[in-house]
Parts: structure tokens; C-alpha cells; sequence
């Protein structure tokens, strides 16, 4: 084979792998519109199930196309579905589900995992301004497990880039414990 066949056999690989990033970041976007849609419902405590069951098939149906050279595209989009259901299973008592449960990869999960902790502020401090200091105190246990489930992953960001996010979520952890002590102060 001559130099230029073998050039043009990669570039016609690489459009394929082109095509398939396009593709992935495409419903990537999709995934990422739906999930602030179910996030934004369970603050609002409006009905979610019909948009959170057609995320999930949303998302089933992204990775099980994916594949180690496509992985890394779709990373934001299966982070953002992670933090939904972590904040999900939160604020509706359930037990958290796992990377597995979710059929997404460990790191986009723990992503999520910190990223939960400013929607599950956001719903403490919501619940505080209506003087339901009892299910913020609820709210705030689990925000504290799951602190400090972020803080425990010691790993170089080049591995995992959660070091950012410890500081993030150190600091929106003291801040609500701050609110709800001022909260109690004031009543």
C-alpha cells in the first residue's frame, strides 16, 4: 500500500470518528437541556416522572453507543444526569443510586456527585424562606454525606478533576450550615 492510500484510509476513519463525536455531542446537548428541565420540576415540586423516565432512556440509549474514543464527549452531558438523580433520590428520601445503577462511568457520577450539593442548597435554602426548618435540617444531614463523600477522593485532577469542586462544595456546605444556624437564631 502507498503512502497516499494509507492517508486516505485514516481520513476516511477519522471522518467516521468525527461523525460519531458529532453525534454524541448532539444528544450530549439534548441530555443536558432535559436534565435542568427535571431539576428545575423538582424544585418546583411539579410532576417529573414522564421527563425523568425519557432522560434515562435518553441517556441508556447515548452509552450504549458509546466507546472509549467517544467517552470524554458525552462526560458533561452524563454528569449532569448523575447530579439529577443524586438530587433526585435526596430530596425524595431515597437511597442514592450508584454509578452502576445509573449505567454511567464513575467519574462522571462523582462529578455529579459534587455538583448535587449546590441544587440541594439551593431546594435547603428554598425550604427556609417557607420556615420549614425541619426538612432543611433533613436536607442539610444528607448535604453533610455527601460532602463528605466528595472531600474523601484523594486523586490527581489529571485522574478525576473533583479538587475544585471539594473547595465548591466546603464552602456551599459551611454556607448552609451558616444559613440554617442564622435561621434558628432568628426564631
Amino acid at each position: 500500500m502507498n503512502v497516499m492510500s494509507m492517508a486516505e484510509e485514516i481520513g476516511r476513519e477519522m471522518e467516521i470518528s468525527e461523525k460519531k463525536r458529532e453525534s454524541v455531542i448532539s444528544s450530549s446537548r439534548v441530555i443536558i437541556r432535559k436534565t435542568k428541565k427535571v431539576i428545575h420540576a423538582i424544585h418546583q415540586q411539579d410532576d417529573h416522572n414522564d421527563a425523568m423516565n425519557e432522560l434515562i432512556n435518553d441517556v441508556a440509549a447515548l452509552v450504549e453507543n458509546l466507546d472509549q474514543e467517544t467517552m470524554r464527549s458525552a462526560e458533561d452531558a452524563l454528569m449532569e444526569f448523575a447530579e439529577a438523580c443524586i438530587f433526585e433520590s435526596v430530596v425524595f428520601e431515597r437511597d442514592i443510586p450508584s454509578y452502576s445503577d445509573l449505567r454511567i462511568t464513575s467519574r462522571s457520577w462523582a462529578l455529579g456527585l459534587a455538583d448535587s450539593l449546590g441544587e440541594i442548597r439551593r431546594m435547603i435554602l428554598n425550604l427556609l424562606l417557607t420556615g420549614n426548618k425541619e426538612r432543611s435540617e433533613y436536607l442539610f444531614k444528607r448535604m453533610e454525606e455527601i460532602c463528605e463523600a466528595v472531600m474523601s477522593f484523594d486523586i490527581p485532577d489529571a485522574v478525576l478533576p473533583i479538587r475544585r469542586k471539594q473547595d465548591v462544595a466546603r464552602s456551599v456546605t459551611e454556607k448552609t450550615r451558616t444559613d440554617l444556624v442564622y435561621s434558628c437564631l432568628r426564631n
